[in-house]
């Protein structure tokens, strides 16, 4: 098979997979609290991260951590993070609403929630498979990459617009309370 014939077929697999993911309930929120473009970074850094060990290895981190340890792993970190912005003192709220969040956060928080939240994700194995499947890392790669960023890059794009009607001192609690619906709901849904 071709190069693009590979680079689509991973390309689609992974997009349908990941619309409608946990990430990109993820990446929506740290959106809202960060901007698009430090997320975007973030994300795509973890994607290319997470699919290049994937398509390269052809055998992720299955081997040495059982999915549902990722899972409960992941949980864990979502309600944590939602804790912490929904704990947070008021005069450091106060501060931020006057200073934005530092692009450097917003990258450090996505690049780290999305890779553990995604390691031996669906998409990670599915990239695998189709590396294994396909004997081939650059078009797997590339096709899982994309699809990847995307599907994020449509949830930015949605953080985007709901930004410009959302107070900016509703945004931190109501970005905790995701993180902490999602962290529940995986710990409940996940088995």
């Amino acid at each position: 098979m071709s190069f693009l014939t590979i680079f689509f077929i991973s390309f689609g697999i992974i997009f349908l997979a990941e619309l409608g993911d946990k990430t990109q309930l993820m990446v929506f929120t740290l959106a809202l609290r960060y901007g698009g473009r430090p997320v975007l970074l973030g994300a795509f850094s973890a994607f290319a991260l997470l699919s290049g060990t994937a398509a390269l290895v052809g055998k992720g981190l299955g081997d040495f951590f059982s999915p549902e340890l990722m899972t409960q792993l992941s949980a864990w970190a979502f309600i944590l993070f939602g804790l912490f912005m929904v704990i947070k003192k008021t005069d450091e709220e106060d501060r931020e609403e006057r200073s934005s969040p530092s692009s450097g956060a917003g990258f450090a928080a996505a690049l780290s929630l999305i890779a553990i939240s995604e390691m031996g994700d669906k998409t990670q194995i599915g990239t695998l498979l189709l590396s294994v499947k396909y004997q081939t890392f650059l078009s797997v790669f590339l096709g899982s990459l994309t699809a990847l960023t995307l599907a994020a890059g449509l949830g930015i794009l949605v953080a985007g617009r709901l930004h410009k009607f959302i107070p900016p001192r509703y945004i931190t609690p109501v970005s905790g309370m995701l993180f902490i619906i999602l962290g529940v709901g995986t710990l409940l849904f996940s088995s």
